[in-house]
């Protein structure tokens, strides 16, 4: 994920549109910081330590994409959602951007 974040922020035309998030599952926010001081992780962390975002999103296992759009009315929409790893951070992005039309 941070070599995926890395080259997100690499590219001026996506500095501002494409963000990244991680959800700690049933981790408390010193679990969070521990990890993310441990990992170098730069995006930003939140912790889910009662599970309730967990359990919004249906308890999926980990790990788990979710794209997310928001169109210029300001609604949301899903674009992508899949359990599992992604592969190649270069060719994650690539598809990340055409699902969500960023390109």
């Amino acid at each position: 994920m941070n070599e995926f974040y890395q080259a997100i922020e690499q590219r001026e035309d996506l500095k501002g549109k494409m963000k990244i998030i991680g959800i700690g599952i049933g981790n408390t926010p010193a679990d969070v910081q521990y990890f993310k001081e441990k990992y170098k992780v730069p995006f930003p962390l939140f912790p889910d330590e009662d599970k309730s975002i967990y359990t919004a999103l249906g308890k999926p296992r980990a790990p788990y994409f979710i794209g997310v759009k928001t169109d210029k009315d300001g609604s949301s929409q899903v674009f992508y959602s899949k359990l599992g790893a992604f592969g190649k951070p270069d060719n994650f992005l690539t598809l990340m951007l055409k699902l969500s039309g960023l390109e």
